[in-house]
């Protein structure tokens, strides 16, 4: 009988692109290592459902609900369940669901948004942290049990994308827990090399500001605005075509006029496929980093670069302390300062093919789900 493993997330309210995509690459990842998957979602706040076509939050899970059943059918899951917000279930019945926690081989908390009390009979909890900073920084060390958000208290094993978390110059507090690096799993058949040499563009996908600034110990922790404005003038330093698929309520007019393209958020993030489409249409990936992840070098590596790198297109990202372990300067360069920016812009460009083929070798050795997920689950190594 095959292991079954129930994987926790917040995919039917937020079924956008490359969201939806960071998502299925663990469920990909699991049913090639031979599980039976079972998605989770529990409703989690008031207008928790986004719906990308009428562009409003609601309570209403239709649109998340058609989009999460088909992807489950598409990657062959045993069943999906959603928990609304009148505690209805969705798809798997409370009984069944209460079954396959009891029996499950293990549980995967994708970051803290979901939580059923069946999962406290799950034998195995493996907490995947997303958001490095975010995660701990909202920790209450007084708030010991999860509710209809998962605390990482009540998990077994603890990853977390910020492999540099537990540093002595990283503020991030642990809490006491032993936070295992972790790269985000890229399933690579979802992402096929696209070698583009006359596309024109660098891009990236970006949401200018959607949280409110954190304040820990006095220290203002910020978005990915702050850290734009620091390279806003790139575009007049380089040859190359920069552009922007931007969302939220972000100064268009001053982007565009510091000379970014920006292309429509809504429409390239609309489905998983047209995400990884923008992405194969791209010559390469620039983006800033959020200001938290640059602040406090937890060394934070975004699925969206990783994505990039699977799809054989070099990138110049923002260095959160990543460059500490991930091999740089050939197919992923990290920068800190303008001209680092600029700088590997034009060595890109030298050799595009070099870089192209560097940038696919770097997903495989270090983003492959299949080299990641078993390390995880202690298959081997």
């Amino acid at each position: 009988m095959a292991p079954v493993a129930i994987v926790a997330g917040y995919l039917a309210g937020n079924p956008v692109g490359g969201h939806v995509l960071s998502i299925l690459h663990w469920l990909a990842g699991l049913r090639g290592l031979g599980y039976e998957v079972v998605f989770v979602e529990h409703h989690g706040w008031p207008d928790a459902c986004w719906n990308p076509v009428t562009k409003t939050l609601s309570d209403d899970p239709s649109y998340g609900l058609g989009e999460l059943a088909a992807h489950a059918e598409r990657f062959g899951l045993r069943g999906w369940c959603f928990v609304d917000a009148n505690g209805v279930y969705h798809g798997l019945p409370k009984d069944q669901m209460a079954t396959i926690c009891r029996t499950a081989d293990v549980l995967v908390g994708l970051w803290t948004v979901t939580w059923l009390e069946e999962f406290a009979d799950c034998r195995r909890r493996i907490f995947i942290d997303t958001d490095p900073g975010f995660t701990q920084f909202g920790m209450s060390p007084d708030v010991r049990a999860s509710l209809a958000f998962a605390s990482p208290v009540d998990f077994h094993e603890h990853y977390s994308y910020g492999v540099r978390i537990g540093k002595p110059d990283c503020p991030i507090p642990t809490h006491g827990i032993y936070w295992r690096p972790l790269r985000p799993p890229v399933a690579l058949d979802l992402l096929p090399v696209q070698f583009t040499p006359h596309a024109p563009c660098f891009t990236t996908v970006m949401s200018w500001s959607p949280r409110k600034p954190i304040v820990y110990d006095g220290v203002e922790y910020g978005q990915k605005d702050v850290e734009f404005w620091r390279i806003a003038e790139l575009p007049s330093r380089v040859a190359t075509c920069l552009e922007i698929a931007l969302g939220g309520k972000a100064p268009y007019d001053a982007i565009r006029a510091a000379g970014w393209r920006i292309a429509d958020a809504a429409a390239v993030t609309a489905t998983p496929w047209t995400y990884r489409d923008y992405i194969a249409r791209s010559r390469g990936e620039f983006s800033v980093a959020v200001n938290l992840e640059v602040k406090t070098q937890s060394g934070w590596f975004s699925d969206r670069t990783a994505a990039f790198l699977a799809s054989g297109k070099p990138v110049v990202v923002q260095d959160t302390g990543f460059s500490e372990d991930l091999p740089c300067g050939e197919g992923l360069f990290a920068f800190r300062t303008l001209d680092d920016a600029a700088a590997a812009l034009g060595e890109i460009e030298r050799d595009y093919p070099r870089h192209c083929q560097a940038a696919r070798r770097i997903a495989e050795e270090y983003f492959d789900a299949n080299r990641i997920l078993p390390r995880v689950l202690g298959l081997r190594g």
